[in-house]
Protein backbone atom coordinates (compact mmCIF):
# COMPACT_ATOMS: atom_id res chain seq x y z
CA UNK A 1 0.00 0.00 0.00
CA UNK A 2 1.49 3.43 -1.31
CA UNK A 3 2.31 5.87 1.67
CA UNK A 4 1.86 9.80 1.68
CA UNK A 5 5.14 9.74 1.32
CA UNK A 6 4.99 7.99 -2.04
CA UNK A 7 2.36 9.57 -2.99
CA UNK A 8 3.86 13.12 -2.90
CA UNK A 9 6.83 11.92 -4.21
CA UNK A 10 4.57 11.27 -7.30
CA UNK A 11 2.81 14.08 -7.60
CA UNK A 12 6.07 15.73 -7.42
CA UNK A 13 7.10 13.82 -10.66
CA UNK A 14 4.49 14.09 -12.13
CA UNK A 15 4.18 17.92 -11.71
CA UNK A 16 8.03 18.50 -12.98
CA UNK A 17 7.25 15.94 -16.07
CA UNK A 18 3.97 18.44 -16.63
CA UNK A 19 5.88 21.80 -16.37
CA UNK A 20 8.55 20.45 -19.13
CA UNK A 21 5.80 19.74 -21.10
CA UNK A 22 4.20 23.08 -20.36
CA UNK A 23 7.72 24.80 -20.76
CA UNK A 24 8.46 23.32 -24.20
CA UNK A 25 4.66 24.76 -25.64
CA UNK A 26 5.79 28.12 -24.11
CA UNK A 27 9.31 27.69 -26.36
CA UNK A 28 7.76 26.75 -29.54
CA UNK A 29 5.29 29.67 -29.01
CA UNK A 30 7.71 31.94 -28.39
CA UNK A 31 10.02 30.93 -31.52
CA UNK A 32 8.72 33.94 -34.03
CA UNK A 33 8.67 36.45 -31.42
CA UNK A 34 12.32 35.61 -30.44
CA UNK A 35 13.21 35.69 -33.98
CA UNK A 36 12.39 40.20 -33.95
CA UNK A 37 12.38 40.58 -29.61
CA UNK A 38 14.33 39.53 -26.91
CA UNK A 39 12.92 37.90 -23.65
CA UNK A 40 12.93 40.48 -21.63
CA UNK A 41 11.66 43.17 -24.60
CA UNK A 42 8.65 40.38 -25.20
CA UNK A 43 8.08 40.50 -21.84
CA UNK A 44 8.04 43.94 -21.47
CA UNK A 45 5.09 43.95 -24.01
CA UNK A 46 3.27 41.43 -22.00
CA UNK A 47 2.97 43.49 -19.12
CA UNK A 48 2.37 46.55 -20.77
CA UNK A 49 -0.59 44.64 -22.97
CA UNK A 50 -2.52 43.23 -19.66
CA UNK A 51 -1.89 46.26 -17.45
CA UNK A 52 -2.12 48.93 -20.07
CA UNK A 53 0.21 51.92 -20.05
CA UNK A 54 2.44 52.47 -17.26
CA UNK A 55 4.94 55.27 -15.84
CA UNK A 56 7.86 54.11 -16.43
CA UNK A 57 8.79 54.06 -12.98
CA UNK A 58 5.81 51.54 -12.32
CA UNK A 59 6.79 49.69 -15.41
CA UNK A 60 10.59 48.86 -14.07
CA UNK A 61 9.27 47.89 -11.18
CA UNK A 62 6.76 46.14 -12.29
CA UNK A 63 9.15 43.43 -14.83
CA UNK A 64 11.85 43.62 -12.37
CA UNK A 65 14.74 46.12 -13.52
CA UNK A 66 16.40 48.89 -13.13
CA UNK A 67 15.27 52.39 -14.32
CA UNK A 68 18.33 52.63 -16.67
CA UNK A 69 18.20 49.33 -17.79
CA UNK A 70 14.38 49.90 -18.50
CA UNK A 71 15.02 53.10 -20.61
CA UNK A 72 17.54 51.33 -23.16
CA UNK A 73 15.44 48.88 -23.97
CA UNK A 74 12.35 51.14 -23.91
CA UNK A 75 14.31 53.13 -26.91
CA UNK A 76 14.81 49.78 -28.75
CA UNK A 77 10.97 48.82 -28.51
CA UNK A 78 10.16 52.64 -29.89
CA UNK A 79 12.53 52.15 -32.43
CA UNK A 80 10.86 49.17 -33.79
CA UNK A 81 7.71 50.59 -33.28
CA UNK A 82 6.77 47.86 -30.81
CA UNK A 83 5.63 50.51 -28.38
CA UNK A 84 5.12 54.28 -28.04
CA UNK A 85 6.34 56.91 -25.18
CA UNK A 86 4.83 60.15 -24.01
CA UNK A 87 5.37 62.82 -21.32
CA UNK A 88 2.45 62.02 -19.11
CA UNK A 89 -0.43 65.19 -19.00
CA UNK A 90 -0.08 65.30 -15.08
CA UNK A 91 3.36 65.77 -14.73
CA UNK A 92 5.82 66.63 -17.25
CA UNK A 93 8.87 65.00 -15.31
CA UNK A 94 7.02 61.18 -16.11
CA UNK A 95 6.99 59.49 -19.26
CA UNK A 96 4.19 57.18 -19.96
CA UNK A 97 4.61 54.13 -22.09
CA UNK A 98 2.32 51.74 -24.71
CA UNK A 99 1.96 48.95 -26.09
CA UNK A 100 2.17 49.66 -30.11
CA UNK A 101 -0.76 47.57 -32.39
CA UNK A 102 2.45 46.05 -33.68
CA UNK A 103 3.37 44.85 -30.10
CA UNK A 104 -0.41 43.92 -29.42
CA UNK A 105 -0.29 41.89 -32.47
CA UNK A 106 3.04 39.91 -31.13
CA UNK A 107 1.28 39.24 -27.64
CA UNK A 108 -1.96 38.10 -29.94
CA UNK A 109 0.16 35.77 -31.95
CA UNK A 110 2.23 34.26 -29.64
CA UNK A 111 -0.96 33.50 -27.13
CA UNK A 112 -2.87 32.27 -30.20
CA UNK A 113 -0.13 29.83 -30.88
CA UNK A 114 0.29 28.66 -27.06
CA UNK A 115 -3.31 28.40 -27.09
CA UNK A 116 -3.83 26.10 -29.87
CA UNK A 117 -0.58 23.67 -28.77
CA UNK A 118 -2.31 23.45 -25.13
CA UNK A 119 -6.17 22.66 -27.07
CA UNK A 120 -4.27 19.90 -29.51
CA UNK A 121 -2.67 18.16 -26.46
CA UNK A 122 -6.25 18.22 -24.40
CA UNK A 123 -8.19 17.38 -27.28
CA UNK A 124 -6.32 13.98 -27.00
CA UNK A 125 -7.83 13.18 -23.71
CA UNK A 126 -11.62 12.41 -23.06
CA UNK A 127 -13.70 14.74 -21.35
CA UNK A 128 -13.49 13.17 -18.04
CA UNK A 129 -9.42 13.85 -18.12
CA UNK A 130 -10.09 17.41 -19.55
CA UNK A 131 -11.76 18.06 -16.48
CA UNK A 132 -9.06 16.59 -14.29
CA UNK A 133 -6.50 18.92 -16.28
CA UNK A 134 -8.46 21.68 -15.38
CA UNK A 135 -9.19 21.20 -11.70
CA UNK A 136 -5.58 19.88 -11.04
CA UNK A 137 -4.14 23.26 -12.83
CA UNK A 138 -6.32 25.71 -11.22
CA UNK A 139 -5.66 23.89 -7.54
CA UNK A 140 -1.81 24.12 -8.52
CA UNK A 141 -2.10 27.68 -9.71
CA UNK A 142 -4.01 28.86 -6.51
CA UNK A 143 -1.69 27.26 -4.59
CA UNK A 144 1.35 28.70 -6.38
CA UNK A 145 0.24 31.77 -6.84
CA UNK A 146 2.29 34.73 -9.44
CA UNK A 147 5.61 34.42 -9.90
CA UNK A 148 7.38 37.19 -8.83
CA UNK A 149 8.85 40.04 -11.62
CA UNK A 150 12.18 38.46 -11.20
CA UNK A 151 11.35 34.98 -11.68
CA UNK A 152 9.44 35.74 -14.52
CA UNK A 153 11.89 37.83 -16.20
CA UNK A 154 14.63 35.09 -15.77
CA UNK A 155 12.53 32.84 -18.72
CA UNK A 156 11.18 36.47 -19.98
CA UNK A 157 7.65 35.69 -19.39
Amino acid sequence: MPTSRDAASAAITATVTSSRALLGIVAKSMSGALDELSLVQFRLLVVLDTSGPLRMGDLAERIGVHPSTLSRTVDRLEAGGWISREVSPESRREVIVAVSQKGKAMVAEVTRTRRRAIAAVLRELDPADREAVRLGMTLFADAAGEPSAPDMLTLGL
